[in-house]
């Protein structure tokens, strides 16, 4: 086998709008990009993990509630009920990260119920925004957006990752930084982008710089291009590889260097 296997048979048909995680993927590793499009769903939830497990179900449960009205609407119960209707322990390593996952979920929820006794329905939920930047198609998901006093909207995303991003960290995000992008151009007036950091219990806001707009556009752009124009997807082993979904399927890790079906 090659120490650098590739597929060269793969193209998008039809394209499909590209998404931040697509562009990311395909920098560090090719691979890792392809094989995202052809892992089985048993493959992807065995891939996923406990961490990543606990983030689904926390979503949806706030998702749910969300499109219920709001924490200010919803009684804790019922948003611990949507929890558990998507909790899936069998991601987990053991019983004892199922067991310290799950009750860590409840707590921010619980948590997060407390933090909101007041809370608006939402402007929209769960959006999947889509636009056109310089010829191609790119998509984004505001789990939460809020209209502001002034007028201007707050698209969120929940994280219950241990140690979100900071203000200059999500600036240079480039999932926030489309999220941005394509919420403005979505709504059609001005509009900030955020994380609700479920596990301190704050809203975290990205603080872009002036010009951001135009390097932003001329860096999907780029990326978008250079994505679109390749025809061999070769592996790039690293650090990274410890976390990726597709491991079990890479030809790098010892699976068969076919091209996909």
């Amino acid at each position: 086998m090659s120490d650098n296997p590739t597929f060269t048979t793969y193209r998008e048909s039809p394209r499909r709008p590209l998404t931040a995680r697509n562009l990311e993927d395909y920098a560090l590793c090719p691979q890792k990009y392809l094989l995202s499009f052809f892992q089985p769903p048993r493959e992807t939830g065995r891939a996923l993990g406990g961490p990543v497990a606990l983030h689904q179900a926390v979503r949806a449960a706030l998702i749910e509630g969300d499109r219920a009205g709001g924490a200010a609407a919803v009684p804790l119960e019922r948003l611990l009920g949507w929890f558990g209707q998507h909790w899936d322990g069998a991601c987990c390593a053991d019983s004892l990260e199922e067991e310290q996952l799950e009750r860590q979920g409840r707590e921010m929820l619980r948590r997060y119920q407390e933090a909101h006794p007041d809370q608006p329905p939402a402007l929209a939920v769960d959006l999947r925004l889509l636009a056109e930047i310089g010829g191609h198609e790119f998509v984004a998901v505001a789990d939460r957006v809020e209209e502001q006093p002034d007028g201007t909207l707050l698209l969120l995303r929940y994280k219950t990752t241990r140690r979100p991003p900071g203000p200059s960290e999500l600036a240079a995000d480039l999932s926030a930084g489309l999220l941005w992008l394509l919420g403005e151009q979505h709504f059609g007036r001005p509009a900030r982008v955020g994380i609700s950091a479920l596990r301190r219990g704050r809203i975290l806001l990205a603080d872009f710089p002036p010009g951001a707009r135009e390097a932003l556009e001329r860096r999907l752009i780029a990326e978008a291009e250079r994505l679109r124009q390749a025809r061999d997807y070769p592996t790039r082993k690293g650090s990274h590889c410890r976390a990726c979904r597709s491991r079990r399927q890479c030809p790098a890790w010892g699976a068969p260097a076919e091209g996909p079906p």
